[in-house]
């Protein structure tokens, strides 16, 4: 099972003049969504409110196949994200309602240490890492995990969340030194390290015990990186309905894949090639170019990815 830990909330969309329309979302979430649509076994970890928008959260991912058994129920609120689409922008502009709600309460009581035998590989990111009480306990779990199994990392860096920019650089650079898998998207490595190249972002991960770095690159596609050889492959074209998700539901499509094929785990990593990598970006690139192609986060079933 892979574990995705992290935020889940209501995704406020535009409507038309001054409406909005709610959609779950948040970037763990998404992640787990697109993991249960394409068929691998995902478990969610983050509390979910007992509202209106709780439920719906809980049943998107229960209608996925997502085992909810870590996810408490409470009372507080569910958390909501504003969504702004602005010309000459390709990534949506976000304002986040976090304090004392649902999405952004997990602590290190709801930490499962160490995780279950059925847990493979730990997936975190995005913004609950710059909040708390949940940036503290989704490290807690990641020194939780033990050997023998994968933890993914997706920075997913909203900097207008940050507070204490160094005390949050500090801790993405803890997290990326444990991981074997990062994928990030260029916007994040120019928040994480401005100025430096790409290749010697990963060089640096690689270094330490990551064994695959994606970088993603919007519509110029993506780059792989591993200890031995770098591989690029282009975007999908499709006509874009929005891009929430879009990077998301890539890298659901990376962990699916490669669960399915036996090498999610830190001896399976070791062993991949320029082939099977470049596969692997253009399996991912679908499934993204999909969820592009409808708007909010809608991932791809399993069924549309066929062939």
């Amino acid at each position: 099972m892979i574990l995705v830990a992290g935020e889940a909330l209501i995704d406020m969309l535009p409507d038309g003049p001054g409406r909005f329309r709610a959609v779950p979302g948040g970037s763990p979430y998404n992640v787990a969504l697109a993991l249960g649509r394409l068929g691998a076994a995902t478990g969610f970890l983050c509390p979910m409110s007992t509202d209106v928008f709780g439920d719906r959260l809980a049943a998107g991912l229960i209608e996925a196949g997502v085992d909810l058994s870590l996810c408490p129920r409470t009372a507080s609120l569910s958390t909501l994200g504003f969504v702004q689409f602005e010309a000459g922008r390709s990534a949506p502009r976000y304002a986040f309602y976090t304090e004392g709600t649902a999405g952004c309460a997990l602590g290190a009581e709801d930490i499962p240490r160490p995780p279950a035998p059925a847990v493979t590989a730990v997936h975190l990111g995005s913004f609950s890492l710059a909040v708390e009480p949940c940036g503290s306990a989704l490290e807690a779990l990641a020194d939780a995990v033990g050997p023998g199994r994968v933890v993914s990392v997706d920075p997913n860096i909203r900097p207008f969340l940050v507070g204490d920019a160094s005390a949050y650089r500090a801790r993405l650079g803890r997290l990326l030194a444990r991981a074997d898998v990062v994928k990030v998207s260029e916007e994040d490595l120019a928040w994480l390290e401005p100025g430096m190249a790409a290749g010697d972002c990963a060089s640096r991960w690689l270094g330490r015990r990551a064994r695959l770095v994606v970088v993603t690159r919007g519509a110029d596609g993506a780059v792989a990186f591993t200890r031995g050889f770098r591989v690029e492959r282009p975007a999908v074209a499709v006509e874009v309905a929005d891009t929430v998700g879009a990077g998301d539901t890539f890298q659901a499509a990376l962990l699916a894949r490669l669960a399915a094929a036996g090498r999610l785990s830190p001896e399976g990593l070791v062993g991949l090639d320029p082939g099977w990598v470049g596969g692997l970006l253009d399996f991912a690139a679908r499934a993204a170019a999909i969820t592009c192609s409808r708007p909010g986060c809608n991932p791809q079933w399993a069924a549309e990815l066929a062939g």
